[in-house]
């Protein structure tokens, strides 16, 4: 799906409602639950995004990283924060299968393959700790479950699944090849770019739904991102500037 402007702002606000509703039936008595009213949607002079100058992010390092020499880079605009199954991120499973093809299938070799992906959209928030998922209740408000059916408190995509080996067949699994999270991917050498644009939309709805400080909140999520995850002023601009440096662009996951 393309994700318009429209559409951003009705994920958002989905979001920010869940997460209202989750906080109401908490404190609601059970045999009564509350019913919350449905929020209206901004007004259109609501609706704005922050413009950053090349001092507010480190507009250096975002060159370096999409300026690399690699032969074969390829990047993936994720908006959804899609799972395969329980604890299996969509995204990481499509990089890591990028970088399996191209280094051993295809025969291109080790240090020839690049792969890439920016967030923005709902996608944000695998760029947070699991202390903002705790707090913000990510997964409730976003559908993302537990084998049990529960959701998910902590960012559990983001974690390794095994010691990332280099060693061994890559298709035996136990290894870096086989491991589908985002820090095998970096010690692979994957990068991560987030939306600013989506970080503001996204904390901002969340706020509202929580009754908290929007300017706080996004304070907040941005102190709290993961390593190896870099903010870039807008997600669509940095994948312009990925397909001018070289790097092919993937469809959406």
């Amino acid at each position: 799906m393309e994700m318009t402007r429209g559409s951003f702002l009705r994920h958002a606000l989905a979001a920010a409602g869940a997460v209202a509703l989750t906080s109401s039936r908490a404190r609601a008595d059970e045999a009564a639950p509350a019913k919350p009213a449905a929020a209206p949607p901004p007004p259109p002079s609501a609706v704005h995004f922050p413009v950053m100058r090349p001092a507010d992010f480190d507009e250096k390092k975002m060159w370096a990283t999409l300026k690399a020499k690699t032969p074969h880079k390829a990047v993936y605009q994720s908006v959804e924060p899609k799972l395969i199954i329980p604890g299996l991120a969509s995204l990481y499973i499509h990089m890591q299968n990028s970088l399996n093809a191209g280094e051993f299938s295809f025969g291109w070799g080790k240090g020839n393959v690049a792969v890439g992906a920016v967030l923005y959209g709902p996608s944000i928030i695998l760029a947070l700790n699991d202390a903002m998922w705790a707090k913000y209740k990510f997964g409730a408000a976003f559908g993302l479950k537990d084998a049990k059916g529960n959701p998910e408190t902590a960012n559990v995509y983001y974690k390794a699944q095994t010691s990332m080996s280099f060693d061994g067949d890559p298709g035996a699994g136990g290894n870096v090849y086989q491991d589908w999270s985002a820090e095998a991917l970096l010690k692979r050498g994957a990068f991560f770019m987030v939306c600013n644009n989506a970080l503001n939309a996204f904390a901002g709805m969340m706020a509202m739904g929580m009754g908290l400080d929007g300017k706080a909140t996004l304070a907040d999520w941005k102190a709290n991102l993961l390593p190896g995850f870099m903010i870039v002023p807008a997600g669509v601009g940095a994948l312009q500037a990925a397909m001018e440096t070289g790097w092919k662009m993937l469809p959406l996951i």
